[in-house]
């Protein structure tokens, strides 16, 4: 199962705004111990707990709840436009659903600029005879 299977259309806009992604490629080189074929395993409210895992994210119209599963059951969204480039926390304790993102804006935010159109080619001088 791909990580967009089932995501609304505007999170697979913001999260793939040409559509030129496409789905990840399977492992096809992945085996269990005895051998066979490993397959994915969907991670539930009923499994997460015995898997081990530390951290959720579910995805929003508005933004990725970051879950810290060792400490909660909800966590705080991070909305799509957050700058890329801001310092993101990864202390558990600090993702409570009750409070901001413990995120940090970058000194000096991500400038986004429309690329530069190519320079058109001069004009090629006609012969005439």
């Amino acid at each position: 199962m791909d990580l967009l299977d089932r995501a609304p259309d505007n999170v697979r806009e913001r999260l793939d705004p040409h559509g030129d992604l496409g789905p990840s490629a399977p492992f096809d080189n992945v085996f269990n111990v005895d051998g066979t074929p490993a397959e994915p395993i969907p991670v539930t409210d009923a499994n997460a707990d015995a898997m081990g895992l530390e951290w959720g994210y579910v995805l929003h119209d508005h933004g990725i709840e970051v879950i810290a599963l060792t400490w909660y059951d909800a966590g705080p969204i991070v909305p799509w436009d957050t700058d890329p480039l801001s310092r993101i926390s990864g202390t558990p304790s600090l993702w409570d659903s009750k409070g901001p993102s413990p995120i940090q804006a970058p000194v000096t935010p991500l400038k986004i600029t429309k690329p530069v159109a190519p320079a058109p080619a001069p004009a090629r001088p006609r012969i005439t005879r």
